[in-house]
């Protein structure tokens, strides 16, 4: 069971506004190297809003960056769903996919003004944060009912992304969830990433 942590200090600097403010839209769902995951993640989505009463058809993208997982979830099953995030070129996405996200520093200094649904979707979010582990609790704390999230699962010290801030393996990506009250009931490798459906 291994969790690195790749940074110093308190707040890793690719965790900010301020990195994120000249990054380049992340056409993600077009981009073969993440459709397999980001697939997976929806059809984890719909796996529970499909059982779940309408009013329970909420589902809330933290860091959805320019909106190709919500717009996975667009058509037939009332999912009424929407995202945030603080890259400013991701809005056009938005726009482009005809979804709902609205720029917030979600996990910062607008926490206060996020609403959280009964399913919460952070894919290839934990490991850019500065406390993945609170986030985890202070989400549960709001709410939501599921969670649905993502992390590559082969990335270790010297072998990662810049952009990262931690990094784990299977077994320490589970840890950290359960450790926050969750309850995995799917962990599926897609590729390099693993895919996690808790309650």
């Amino acid at each position: 069971m291994a969790e690195y942590r790749l940074f110093e200090g308190d707040v890793p600097f690719v965790s900010t506004a301020e990195f994120h403010a000249d990054r380049e839209r992340a056409p993600h769902l077009e981009q073969a190297f993440h459709q397999e995951r980001m697939h997976r993640a929806a059809e984890f989505v719909r796996l529970v809003t499909d059982r779940a009463p309408l009013k329970e058809r909420t589902v809330s993208d933290l860091g959805c960056g320019d909106g190709g997982l919500l717009s996975l979830l667009k058509g037939p099953g009332d999912i009424e769903a929407w995202g945030y995030d603080f890259c400013p070129a991701n809005e056009a996405g938005w726009v482009e996919r005809g979804v709902s996200g609205e720029a917030l520093d979600v996990f910062g200094s607008d926490w206060d003004d996020v609403d959280i649904g009964a399913v919460v979707v952070m894919t290839e979010v934990l490991e850019h944060l500065a406390d993945p582990h609170g986030v985890l609790r202070r989400i549960r704390d709001r709410g939501a009912r599921f969670l649905v999230c993502s992390s590559p699962w082969n990335v270790r010290p010297g072998a990662h992304s810049a952009e990262h801030a931690w990094a784990w393996d299977l077994e320490g990506y589970a840890a950290m969830i359960e450790a926050a009250g969750w309850t995995i009931t799917r962990h599926e490798q897609a590729g390099l990433f693993q895919v996690v459906l808790a309650k």
